[in-house]
This record gives structure tokens, C-alpha cells and sequence, in this order.
């Protein structure tokens, strides 16, 4: 009788330590859970949110940067990279780009940027630990904490030309540079990409004389 008092005794003993272990798994796991929702559902967008402007304005800084070298660099001037054609009675009859020269600055410019996306990606950019929490009077307090950059995709780079009326038998022509870079942040478990997008213009001319509609219907380039 003794006997099965004791083996009763440990018996519930075991079936009590398994419960406890059970229901601190459920609790562990819960808590867990509610942790991930949280992070997802409320930390993430704040982040997200708060960095967003300041990743595209180093972006945004970091392709001016660029353009404005290789431009300098270049010395691009209207007549270097247009090429204006006419007809005997001195109407226009075709205008063209030198793509030979175009195609080179543009290569410059893509690799200038990737190369400035890639130090971005060294260096990052810092939130503060109470951005965190997810609670706005924490924001911007505690230490910096290092948010990762990293290049996503390529860069492209494109030229564009505009017309513009400007009076009679004049016309402004102008040609743009549009860069288009894709640059990521990466956080636990997920990363965020935007894309930032900037026109800057190469160079401006008045063009004398009737220009084809085919050109101003179109892009030259």
C-alpha cells in the first residue's frame, strides 16, 4: 500500500512539472508572438516611416554629386553633344545626338553612383534605440542604432530632350540626365527598398528656325 502512495505521489509530480513545462512553453511562444506583431505591425512602419526621407535624401545627394563631377569633368556644352543639319534653303533638316559622347557620360554617371550606393551601404544610417519601441515620445531618444543601406539592383541612366516654343521660328531645346537609383534598408527580417528618381538638366539652346514634328512629337533620343 505504501508503495503505490509513493509511486501515486510521483506520478503527479511528473504530470505536474510536465503541465508547468507546457504552459511555460505556450507562454514563451505567446510572448514571442506578440513580440513579432508588434515589431511587424507597429515598429517596422515607424521606421520605415521616419528613415524614409532621410535615405532618399542621401541618395538624392549622392547622384548630384555625381552628375554635377562628371559634368565638370566633361565640360558639356550644346554643340558637343547636338548636332544641327540643314537643308539648302537653311531650314532644319535634322537634328541628332552624338551617342558616342552621351553614352560615355552616362556610363560614368551609372558607375559614379553605384560606386557612391556602395559607401553609402558601409556607412548606413542611425535610429535611436526609442525609435524602437514603437511609443513617439521615445523617438530620437537613446543611442544610435546602425540601420544597414544596401544597393539594390542597377543604376539607370537615360537622356531626355524637351521642346518649348519660344516665339516665332524659336524654340528652346534642352536635355536632361534622368538617374534612377534603387537603394535598400535592411532591418531584422525584412528590407525595405525605395527608389529615388532625379532630373538634372545637361545643357539649353535656342534653336533658330521650323523645327520637324517629328521632333516635337517625340523624344530625339
Amino acid at each position: 500500500m505504501e508503495r503505490y502512495v509513493l509511486k501515486k505521489v510521483r506520478s503527479c509530480k511528473k504530470k505536474s512539472k510536465k503541465t508547468k513545462l507546457r504552459i511555460a512553453i505556450i507562454v514563451v511562444l505567446s510572448f514571442l508572438i506578440l513580440i513579432l506583431f508588434y515589431y511587424f505591425k507597429v515598429v517596422c512602419p515607424i521606421i520605415i516611416r521616419l528613415s524614409e526621407e532621410k535615405i532618399r535624401s542621401l541618395a538624392t545627394t549622392s547622384i548630384s554629386e555625381v552628375v554635377e563631377y562628371v559634368m565638370q569633368e566633361e565640360k558639356l556644352s550644346y554643340n558637343e553633344l547636338v548636332d544641327i543639319k540643314y537643308d539648302s534653303s537653311n531650314n532644319i533638316e535634322l537634328i541628332e545626338v552624338n551617342t558616342i559622347k552621351v553614352n560615355n557620360v552616362i556610363r560614368d554617371i551609372t558607375k559614379g553612383v553605384q560606386d557612391k550606393f556602395n559607401v553609402l551601404s558601409h556607412e548606413g544610417i542611425g535610429i535611436s534605440l526609442g525609435t524602437f519601441t514603437g511609443v513617439p515620445f521615445l523617438y530620437g531618444i537613446g543611442p544610435n542604432i546602425s540601420i544597414k543601406l544596401v544597393p539594390v539592383g542597377t543604376v539607370n541612366t537615360k537622356v531626355i530632350s524637351n521642346f518649348n516654343a519660344q516665339g516665332i521660328n524659336q524654340t528652346l531645346h534642352r536635355l536632361y540626365f534622368v538617374v534612377i537609383g534603387t537603394i535598400g534598408m535592411v532591418l531584422p527580417i525584412q528590407t525595405q527598398n525605395f527608389v529615388t528618381e532625379l532630373e538634372v538638366l545637361i545643357c539649353e539652346s535656342i534653336i533658330v528656325g521650323k523645327i520637324p514634328d517629328v521632333y516635337l512629337q517625340g523624344n530625339l533620343i
